[in-house]
């Protein structure tokens, strides 16, 4: 029985040689006696300070860390910030003064009850007469906002006036009287300049005021060319409504001709004199169809509206500022990332992409 004992302690201590060795660098751990019928609880391995799952110190966000990168880069910051600001002031002060001029205009208010009872006693000839005659049919603000903006009025400003060199005058040869480049600027060329950045419209649906500026680096040619729009904008609809009167009239003059009924022929007759009447005072008036209630005038020259050279420049500086710091933490990380140990990581990537290009 003690060689079957010796034998079972030799065995149990061989196995627990062979446990530790497979654990270098760690003390065996020491025999325990174990008794038959007792039970052991295995020991437990420690618990790390500060939670199952602590966080490394390096994922930390140090907020001295950032100050001394900045400091780091703080001369790519200021130089970068310096430049991008000398180069806005220079850019703002090169830029020519842009002056506006303006006026507001209204609908011009008509009458339409008294031919509204006459053509209310002509029956169905009166509703035809009432499309024709268009009586009542005073100004309208869309009408006038699609007119200002059509291509049509634009071309006939440009033309009459001769606009053309004027608004492109960094084109025009004034010593050769000609176009320096060719080809030469069109009409439609000035349309898409002067709807795109020169002439505003802005309407008031509650009052149903128009408002036209037009912007320019010259203040009395600002005032000229709203002038311009607005006395083209007249004498388009003063053309259409003498176009009108007269087809009125001609239609009216033959319902004369072949009715035969009295009070008819005076219903008609009064319907001819109000045609008769509104082309009188279609030549007559200034501007026909609206009213100008503020005219254009010349801008005073301390009284520019672009450009905001304080707005350019605080923008300006401020941009640069967030992109010089942006550059500088990149910077940084670039530094961090060559003398790190993601430099093998790098050197991996190099090594595939001269894989890459060698297959």
């Amino acid at each position: 029985m003690d060689g079957i004992a010796e034998l079972d302690q030799a065995i149990e201590d061989h196995f627990l040689e062979l446990r530790n060795k497979k654990r270098p660098g760690k003390e065996p751990a020491p025999e325990t006696e174990i008794r038959e019928g007792t039970d052991v609880e295995p020991a437990q391995p420690a618990r790390p300070v500060g939670g199952p799952y602590p966080y490394p110190e390096e994922d930390e966000i140090n907020l001295l860390d950032l100050f001394i990168v900045l400091l780091k880069h703080k001369w790519l910051i200021i130089g970068m910030v310096f430049f991008i600001g000398v180069t806005a002031v220079i850019v703002s002060l090169a830029l020519p003064n842009i002056y506006r001029s303006q006026a507001t205009i209204v609908p011009r208010e008509q009458e339409k009850s008294a031919a509204s009872s006459a053509l209310s006693a002509l029956g169905g000839l009166g509703g035809i007469a009432s499309e024709l005659v268009g009586l009542g049919g005073g100004g309208d603000v869309e009408k006038f906002e699609v007119v200002l903006n059509s291509r049509e009025l634009t071309q006939r400003v440009v033309k009459k006036h001769k606009l053309l060199p004027r608004l492109f005058k960094n084109k025009w040869d004034p010593a050769k009287d000609k176009w320096g480049e060719d080809p030469a600027p069109t009409i439609q060329d000035a349309y898409k300049q002067i709807t795109g950045s020169m002439l505003t419209l802005s309407r008031d649906r509650k009052t149903d005021v128009l408002t036209l500026q037009f912007d320019h680096e010259d203040p009395e040619f600002a005032r000229d060319m709203v002038d311009h729009y607005l006395t083209e904008l007249s004498e388009s609809l003063r053309e259409e409504t003498l176009k009108d009167a007269m087809e009125n009239k001609r239609f009216l003059t033959k319902q004369l001709e072949i009715t035969s009924d009295v009070l008819l022929k005076e219903k008609i007759s009064s319907l001819l004199a109000n045609q008769i009447e509104k082309e009188t005072f279609a030549r007559a008036q200034k501007y026909y169809s609206f009213i100008v209630l503020d005219p254009p005038i010349v801008s005073d020259l301390d009284k520019k509206v672009k450009p905001k050279r304080s707005l350019i420049c605080i923008l300006s500086v401020t941009v640069a500022g967030f992109v010089a710091i942006f550059l500088a933490f990149f910077l940084e990380y670039i530094h961090n990332v060559r003398h790190s140990e993601d430099e093998e990581r790098l050197n991996k990537l190099r090594k595939y992409r001269k894989l890459r290009k060698h297959d």
